[in-house]
This record gives structure tokens, sequence and C-alpha cells, in this order.
């Protein structure tokens, strides 16, 4: 059996883990990664990367300080990362319309331009079906109007996980490509982590698993309510020109990416562990599509991927010392707002394992005993 020794084991090579392992390493800690798969095969280098801080769960209560706190890191950690590796994660700012089709969805988006309005930063106006024609003249003429959101942005989930990664070595962070089994534990303080013919032992453990944090209860023996909840993406080669914007609806989306992809998405599944793509998943996004940007219907169909969100119960994200252990932290369970929420989680696990407690905006929102 192999036995190695770090200060820092982190179980996940996702976003959370690779971006939390570069900035521990940036304060002198001697990390190892464990990943069982690739880096970012799962649900980090899967999705669609966008960086909306003011939509989805947990907005704008409780987790709107968050949001904006880890929207602010974005800018600078991706022009941090690229001057450190040479990799140019994408991050972009980019209009957002949030289009309405009835009175009552007309009605919730001018309700929501009244709070989001107010939030520095962000110019956020209701505008009517020919301004939102003018903004995107690729969207349905068929709509009311729009939520105009100007430059919430967007990046590269991929690039993002390997800038990170990168990054990290340069410190001193390393990747162990093996599936961990297990914790070891003396005392009520974990120790390290089991693997496949081998063990890390280690001062402090990260469970950084994404959906398969779950499997981590058994070895803690504390629950760690996260499940996935997949996610379907289709890529799509148009001949039409490029969006000028991102059209949203009902929380599915449309933009043109940076390979020049129309990227449209998405489902909201409840299927286990299952990472196959659907007939049924496809055709949901086409018709969602369709209703948003009637054009599509002859673009190409280039790719369909999947993957697997972690969901925690309350829909919000995990990120703390576990209960009765010493030196065991988990962070996990963002949903589809994993890409935004990284900056914040990685700061606050840095914080927590540094300090005892952090400091960064809304981070008491992520504690595991709310449950």
């Amino acid at each position: 059996m192999t036995t190695r020794s770090r200060n820092v084991v982190i179980i996940g090579g996702g976003i959370v883990g690779c971006l939390s392992a570069y900035l521990l390493g940036k304060n002198g800690y001697k990390v190892t990664i464990l990943e069982a798969d690739s880096l970012g095969s799962h649900a980090s280098g899967f999705a669609f990367g966008g960086l909306d801080p003011l939509t989805g769960v947990g907005l704008p209560e409780p987790l709107l300080e968050f949001s904006l706190w880890c929207y602010g890191r974005h800018r600078s950690i991706s022009r941090e990362l690229q001057e450190a590796t040479g990799i140019d994660v994408g991050f972009e700012l980019k209009d957002r319309l949030n289009l309405a089709f009835d009175d009552e969805e007309v009605q919730a988006a001018k309700t929501n331009v009244d709070w989001m309005r107010n939030v520095g930063g962000f110019k956020v106006e209701w505008v009517d079906r020919d301004q939102a024609v003018a903004l995107e003249p690729q969207v349905n003429p068929e709509c009311l109007g729009a939520l105009h959101e100007q430059s919430p942005g967007a990046l590269e989930p991929y690039r993002f996980v390997l800038a990170a990664m990168r990054a990290g070595e340069r410190n001193k962070v390393e990747l162990l490509n093996r599936r961990a089994t297990g914790l070891i534990s003396e005392g009520g303080k974990c120790t390290g982590v089991t693997y496949e013919n081998g063990r890390i032992d280690a001062d402090v453990v990260v469970l950084a698993m994404g959906p398969w944090t779950q499997q981590a209860s058994e070895w803690c023996g504390v629950d760690i309510p996260v499940t996935p909840l997949k996610g379907q993406i289709l890529r799509l080669r148009s001949k039409k020109n490029p969006l000028k914007l991102a059209v949203n609806y009902k929380g599915n989306y449309v933009a043109t990416k940076p390979d020049g992809l129309i990227w449209a998405g998405t489902t909201e599944e409840e299927a286990g562990f299952d990472e196959n793509t659907t007939s049924a998943g496809r055709n949901s996004i086409m018709e969602d599509l369709l209703k948003m940007v009637p054009g599509m219907y002859e673009a190409e169909l280039v790719q369909q991927t999947a993957c697997l969100r972690p969901l925690s119960t309350d829909g919000l994200p995990i990120v703390d010392k576990v209960t009765g252990w010493d030196n065991l932290y988990v962070s996990t369970g963002a949903g589809r707002k994993g890409i935004l929420w990284s900056t914040g989680m990685a700061h606050v696990l840095l914080d927590l394992i540094k300090y005892g407690e952090s400091d960064v905006s809304g981070a008491e929102h992520l504690k595991l005993d709310r449950f």
C-alpha cells in the first residue's frame, strides 16, 4: 500500500475543488486533489458558465450579498488565472433578455426590475416588444417584452477548471487520479483518506465531490443532504448571425458562445446518477429554444451533453466544517449556480481552514447545521 502525506486533501476535481486548492496553495498549504475521473469531467466541465448574480434559487434572499461578492471576484480571478497560466477562461460581459409572453410574466418581470435596479452596479430595465427585438432581432416577436439585464457576464467553465488547476500546480498543488474509498480517523479527527491501494495522511480533508458527496455521509456519520440534479445542454450550429445577447425564459437560455456555437439549455431532472443524454431532454430544450428564438429550427445539432449538479435540500450551497469533526470540511450543493458561487465557496473554505470563520458576505447562510 502506498502512503502519502499532505497538509490538505480535497476529494473532488470540479471547479470548487480546483479553485479551493489554488487559493490554499497560494496561502502556503500543500494540497492534493483526489479525483476519480478527470478534472471537470462532470458538472463543472459541462456547465453553461453563466454568472448572473441576480436570478435563481436563493435570490434575492438570502444569498444576494453572497452572489454579488462572488460575481465581483470573477473578473479579477479570471485575469489572475490567465496571467499565471496563459489560459483565457473566456470571461465576458454580455447583456441578457428575460422574455415575458403573458401578463403574469410581464408583472413578475417588472416586479423584479423594481428591486434589481437598486442593486449597485447593475443596470436593469423593462423593455417592450419592439425594444426587445431591436436589442436582439432573433427573439420571438410574439413576446410582450423582456427584462433587460446589462452585462451580467459568463465564462468558459472547463477552461476555468483547467486554469485553476494549472495555477495551483505553480503553488505545489498536486492531482492524484484515484477514487477515494473512505476516511481515516482518530479520536474525532480526520487524519487522512483511503483510496484504491493507498492512503494519504492529511491535516485537513475537504469533501468537494459534487452530488457524490452524499456517499461521504457514510464515511463520517453525518448527513450531507446533497442529491444529483441532471441537466442537459445542446450545442448547435446556425447559419444565422450570432446572437447579440443571451436570451432567457423561465430558467431556460440560449446564447452564442466563444466557440461560435449556439448553446441552449437546460433540463432539471431527478435521474439519480444517470449522466446519459436523452431524446426527451433534447426535445424539451428544443421546444423552449424555439419559444425564445423561433429561427433556430434550422440549426444543426453538434453535441448534446449532460451533467449532474450537486443540489442541497434547500438549493443553497454548503461550505462548513463537518459536525463533530475537528478538521473535516464540506463544500458542495451549489446546483445550477456552481460556476458563479465557486469563487465565494473557495474563499469561505480558505477562511474556515485558516481562521476558523469567514467574513465573506453571506457566508453565514452556507452552514451545514441549517438542516
